[in-house]
């Protein structure tokens, strides 16, 4: 069994290093050809991630159970979801292509910090609330452009014993460009046809200082994660008092669809 779980993470280790190298060029070329300016990059590199997202998901055997209400395909969102591990980004990229706001500390993080730079990602400062208004500012920009813009209030990714209260900042860039806000909850359902409980949930989740390889070759040795994207109603920024209230009732909706693993 163990052989056949170490030959199963080799050949999806293989595939997935072939669709990143595929991404690295796609993006590269974008890149260029928009003048090596991010801004006008964007709305092309989210159509790469999601497209990438899409096999990636595929190779790593993730099913996604979607639970809808129901959206205007033609509208953008700032789109706003609690965090457990990297997959996140891959399983809301599958359907909403998305600029994914992130630490300038992943920047500087070997291999996820180029897979993020390369895919149009905005990075914000959040030790340092200087450049705080230039942040806000750079997201208010992208979503009056019409771009879906995801963020993870929480701020970290967690271990899912609970959803951590949201850091209210960035909910700014909806207020200020009146754009729609869609909450979305994540729930890792299974692992192998077992739950996700305490005992295997890092296999899935990714958070303090794991190492983000020896993580992907335990997750890459799994034959099936179900993971439930249960994306809720929208909400109008400009229905709210201020970034206080929206991220108040974000949290509220997100937290109360979420099952935290306690067992």
């Amino acid at each position: 069994m163990r052989i056949i779980r170490n030959i199963r993470a080799a050949i999806k280790f293989l595939l997935f290093a072939f669709a990143l190298v595929v991404y690295f060029f796609a993006s590269i070329l974008i890149t260029i050809l928009s003048g090596f300016s991010f801004e006008r990059a964007r709305p092309h590199l989210t159509k790469v991630i999601a497209m990438t997202s899409w096999v990636g998901l595929k190779i790593i055997g993730i099913k996604v159970v979607q639970k809808f209400h129901r959206i205007d395909p033609l509208e953008n969102y700032l789109i706003v979801s609690n965090h457990l591990s990297y997959l996140d980004i891959m399983v809301i990229s599958r359907f909403f292509p998305s600029c994914f706001v992130t630490s300038k500390e992943m920047k500087d993080t070997f291999f996820l910090g180029h897979l993020c730079l390369l895919g149009g990602c905005i990075f914000v400062d959040r030790k340092n609330h200087k450049n705080l208004h230039r942040e806000v500012k750079e997201l208010t920009k992208a979503l009056e452009d019409g771009l879906n813009i995801a963020i993870f209030p929480e701020a970290a990714s967690t271990d899912g014993t609970s959803v951590i209260r949201f850091r209210r900042p960035l909910f700014q860039a909806a207020i200020d460009s009146h754009s729609k806000v869609l909450p979305i909850c994540l729930n890792y359902r299974m692992i192998d046809s077992n739950p996700v409980t305490l005992k295997n949930r890092d296999i899935v989740f990714w958070y303090g200082d794991m190492s983000f390889l020896d993580h992907v070759l335990k997750l890459f040795s799994c034959k099936k994660i179900v993971v439930e994207l249960n994306v809720l109603p929208s909400l109008m920024a400009r229905d709210f008092a201020d970034k206080n209230a929206l991220a108040d009732k974000c949290y509220e909706l997100v937290n109360a669809q979420y099952d935290n693993i306690i067992a």
